[in-house]
């Protein structure tokens, strides 16, 4: 059989052992709080499988956790810690709206402009923290999630600010996109909407992108510099190439929420999506295959949790905890993957 099925099927069976790791470690935590763990269970999966209208909400979080996630997976590929996910989605969304609120075009033209913009916000944001790395050797996990804090700060100075919908009872959001802007929806009972096509292409891409002469590259350089360097390439030059398409990505799904979801800009958009998608990444070993599978569990669980928290006695912390297990279980399998308990054995023995 190929390694490289092989490879792929032993991580989507880690994956799976370490959600159901996860979700039995949760199921002790809800029977200590006083609470049924079946009937929780029950009640969250139902909660996101439990009607059309509720299915099609988990497709609406799994649209940018999932693009999101690939974005990231770019980066960490090679060895650059892109922590500004939620800054990327959030430029590339601020980007996005405006010529759809102060344009006025066809919606033939405006939609492509609004995804290049978005596009080339993102990448742009994330290129600033590569360019950082590069000049200055600033450390990428600093800079990216400063520049977190920058775009949460300008989006909410824009929509307290000069974007303020005038109309809009005071509240902190620009103004709606004109209706012929909207993404068209499945149906009109559903919130699931066109944009799950632009994240289909993405999810897509990413499975051709390894095989590019630019991802053999940043393949290469998460082996290390020098071996990227003796392969002929250049690092730095590659090092800006992974961190705007990582950002680049991350825009889109800010234009994805834009334009599909909420048609306006309002504080906090990026809902901690950047956050959840890191998760996700490492989750599904940065294959993009890992990566579907498991942006589809992290968003049964955001869409189930919340109706388990409506239906049920159980805190909706449950959810994040599980969220955070999961962290703590593939750091400790990175941890087994690189041999340190081998390592200490070897140590042990050798101390006697």
């Amino acid at each position: 059989m190929n390694r490289k099925i092989v490879n792929s099927i032993k991580q989507f069976v880690i994956a799976v052992l370490t959600i159901v790791l996860a979700l039995l470690v949760g199921a002790i935590l809800v029977k200590v709080s006083g609470n049924d763990p079946v009937e929780a269970y029950t009640t969250l999966f139902r909660g996101a499988f439990g009607s059309k209208a509720r299915i099609s909400e988990v497709f609406v979080k799994m649209i940018p956790l999932s693009m999101m996630a690939l974005g990231v997976s770019i980066a960490y590929k090679a060895q650059l810690w892109n922590i500004g996910a939620n800054g990327q989605l959030t430029i590339g969304a601020i980007l996005a709206i405006l010529p759809g609120i102060y344009l006025g075009l066809p919606a033939v033209i405006l939609i492509p402009l609004s995804m290049l913009l978005a596009a080339v916000g993102g990448g742009l944001w994330c290129g600033l923290a590569a360019w950082l790395k590069n000049r200055f050797n600033a450390n990428e996990v600093i800079t990216t999630l400063m520049l977190n804090y920058i775009a949460t700060y300008l989006l909410a100075f824009l929509v307290y600010g000069p974007m303020m919908d005038p109309d809009g009872g005071g509240f902190p959001q620009s103004k709606i996109l004109p209706d012929t802007y909207h993404l068209p929806l499945f149906s009109g009972q559903m919130r699931i909407h066109a944009g799950i096509f632009v994240a289909i292409v993405v999810i897509v891409f990413m499975f051709f992108f390894w095989r590019t002469k630019l991802g053999v590259k940043i393949d290469l350089i998460g082996q290390g510099d020098k071996i990227a360097t003796y392969s002929g390439v250049n690092v730095k030059r590659t090092v800006i190439a992974a961190m705007v398409l990582s950002g680049a990505i991350n825009g889109l799904a800010g234009w994805n929420e834009v334009y599909g979801v909420q048609y306006r800009l309002l504080e906090g958009l990026s809902s901690g999506y950047g956050d959840i998608a890191t998760i996700i990444a490492l989750l599904g070993g940065l294959n993009p295959l890992g990566i579907v599978i498991a942006s589809f569990f992290f968003s049964v669980l955001l869409v189930g949790g919340a109706t388990m928290q409506r239906m049920t006695e159980v805190p909706y912390s449950i959810v994040d905890i599980i969220q955070g297990l999961v962290i703590v279980f593939v750091i400790a399998r990175t941890a087994i993957h690189f041999g340190w308990p081998q390592k200490l054995l070897r140590k042990e023995k050798k101390d006697a």
